[in-house]
């Protein structure tokens, strides 16, 4: 009889538990849906209902998917989202396109709860799929027919008309620029199709930072440093050994375009890039020391890098006069003596 392999039985324990506590979770998530669902017939939408978000947030809890979301509301205001949902949905309900970096498969579960059920654009295979089909319709999801030839002019055009139909106050539409996932520490270039429109946006970086990153799941480190494919049956066997995943959200400040950057969709894409890439790097600062408070933590480091610019423009004068001066005596040195 052949014996079962080692790391099938290292991650069996957790895996039992994983399935155990995702049936448990099927319940709030089941009962909230069902009230829902009534609650639709009075002309309510299914991303609206408080007992949807609360039987959606069982299923996570109970998978062991606990997100904190850390704000900036600027002037160096940080915090958690405001404790009223009508005031969450008045903050995060204020662009019509909203942009985050993709890690893993875990986002599309945690980022809507977030974020107050933002519109999402699924491919239209999606829509034929038991449950998923429903409850994406149900959520309004935008289905794009990505094996047709103009499947970008598709998507071009559902954004638009995403935009020009959006008021203030209704749901976003969240896209991910880079298109696919990456490895959580820095982000690829930005596509411009979320750009194309020229409409503000406001982006939202997420951290995996449990003991177990769910980030890159392409490739997976072998004992001997060799990069190998990292497969779904191999993603599957890391999350079920692992009982809690934790992450952290960091909701920026809306980014409103200026005129050349609305005339210049790969401009736009690129500056949102550039300023997302700084608020990574302020994430990363407050997911390293998670015992102190997130907002001081920032505001030292704000104050910490604006010394040094300002460093660098008093220095600068200087260092022109300098570099002057050096000319200078080159081209002393190198001129002609009179004869």
């Amino acid at each position: 009889m052949r014996s079962i392999p080692e790391e099938i039985l290292r991650f069996l324990p957790g895996a039992a538990v994983h399935i155990v506590a995702a049936l448990v979770g099927l319940v709030p998530l089941s009962a909230g849906y069902s009230v829902a669902k009534l609650w639709s017939l009075g002309g309510w939408r299914l991303a609206d209902s408080p007992s949807f978000k609360a039987g959606c947030f069982g299923f996570i809890y109970a998978n062991g998917i606990f997100p904190s979301v850390f704000c900036d509301y600027g002037n160096n205001n940080f915090g958690p989202l405001p404790a009223n949902e009508a005031d969450q949905q008045a903050m995060l309900r204020s662009t019509p396109i909203i942009v985050a970096n993709h890690v893993s498969y875990l986002d599309v579960m945690v980022l809507p709860l977030a974020l107050q059920m933002p519109k999402f654009m699924s491919k239209a295979g999606v829509r034929n799929a038991p449950l998923f089909g429903t409850l994406g319709d149900d959520l309004e999801y935008i289905w794009v027919d990505r094996g047709s030839k103009d499947a970008r002019g598709a998507a071009l055009g559902a954004i638009h008309e995403h935009v020009a139909g959006w008021k203030d106050g209704d749901r976003p539409l969240l896209i991910f620029p880079e298109g696919t996932t990456s490895n959580g520490t820095s982000l690829l270039e930005f596509k411009q199709s979320a750009f194309v429109s020229g409409a503000p946006v406001r982006p939202v970086l997420l951290k995996h930072t449990g003991a177990w990153n769910p980030a890159c799941t392409d490739y997976l480190m072998t004992d001997d440093g060799q990069r190998s494919l990292y497969s779904d049956g191999e993603w599957a066997m890391n999350f079920w050994a692992h009982l809690l995943h934790s992450c952290t959200i960091f909701i920026c400040e809306p980014y409103y375009p200026s005129a050349e950057e609305k005339a210049n969709p790969k401009l736009y894409a690129s500056n949102v890039r550039a300023y997302m890439l700084e608020k990574q790097r302020e994430l990363e600062l407050v997911c390293r020391d998670r015992r102190s408070n997130p907002g001081g933590l920032v505001r030292d480091w704000r104050r910490h890098l604006r010394l040094q610019r300002l460093a660098a423009e008093a220095l600068e004068p200087r260092s022109r006069l300098r570099m002057r001066l050096q000319k200078r005596g080159r081209e002393g040195t190198q001129s002609p003596k009179a004869g």
